[in-house]
């Protein structure tokens, strides 16, 4: 198996279900057959668009369908994923070279978010939230440290909001919610099972739903008003998910910035109140 062929495979999680006939296809072909074959080809043969070639040369860490196909030429078994390779950290690695890669790898994780985002999506959520009577977030594990950091900026914007990390209280909440309220849920994998088991339930009440997560075609997105679809590259199980986190609160501060621009007045307002009841809080 080539590089870009493992490459290709161990990023088939995150791919939608159109993206992922792109990646079959792909891989199913001659390398000859495909470094000749133009964008509009390959979406004809794949039966998808040529906007969807785009974002699945995106998502697979490409610039452009041409940038692709030149790799894809150039592959000839050797690692032509130093960049990969660039930014793991190894035993023995120096401050300076660990301070390096995982600087090199947050930048790549928000780059790759920025590049597969939909803003519209964004704009979407904002607009559920500052309509929501009531709004609750779902996360377990790393996850959970995101919700409450959600859960705070909300609040300071002037959304009251709740985080939720107890599998329990979850469950019991999103049996609570009905129309006019809101639930955000937050899984890198899209699979974590307390958090999707909450999101169906809240949306069975009659709620809003967002989820937010990595993987677009997972089982969270089934219950999902709108996905916030983001992207870090990072395999949790083989790391401390430190940049699935990073580009989570990145969205997170997307978010923000929306709500902020939007609701600007109530949110400055909010914001200076807020600051007021706990300025006594500091020495």
């Amino acid at each position: 198996m080539s590089k870009i062929q493992a490459f290709l495979n161990s990023r088939m999680p995150t791919f939608t279900k159109s993206e992922k006939k792109v990646a079959e296809y792909i891989l199913n072909s001659k390398k000859e057959d495909i470094t000749r074959i133009t964008i509009t080809e390959l979406a004809t043969k794949c039966g998808t668009s040529e906007a969807t070639i785009a974002r699945f040369v995106k998502k697979a860490g490409f610039e452009t369908f041409q940038d692709f196909k030149l790799t894809l030429a150039l592959d000839n078994n050797e690692d032509i994923f130093e960049e990969e390779k660039d930014i793991t950290i190894f035993k023995n690695d120096s401050p300076q070279e660990i301070l390096r890669k995982v600087k090199l790898g947050s930048l790549k994780s928000i780059e790759s978010t920025t590049s597969i985002l939909d803003i519209n999506n964004f704009l979407q959520a904002a607009n559920f939230i500052r309509s929501a009577k009531r709004i609750e977030i779902y996360g377990v594990g790393s996850s959970s440290a995101v919700a409450k950091i959600l859960q705070y900026k909300l609040t300071r914007l002037g959304f009251p909001s709740y985080a939720l990390e107890d599998p329990h209280m979850q469950a019991i909440s999103a049996a609570t919610l009905n129309f006019g309220d809101l639930a955000i849920g937050i899984s890198q994998s899209g699979s974590t099972k307390d958090t999707v088991d909450s999101l169906n339930v809240a949306k069975k009440h009659g709620a809003t739903t967002i989820s937010l997560t990595e993987h677009a075609n997972s089982p969270i997105t089934k219950y999902s008003d709108v996905v916030l679809e983001i992207f870090s590259g990072e395999n949790p199980v083989k790391t401390s998910a430190g940049r699935s986190i990073l580009v989570q609160i990145f969205a997170v501060e997307i978010l923000s910035g929306l709500l902020y621009s939007i609701e600007y007045e109530k949110a400055l307002t909010t914001g200076k109140d807020t600051a007021r009841a706990v300025v006594n809080k500091l020495y």
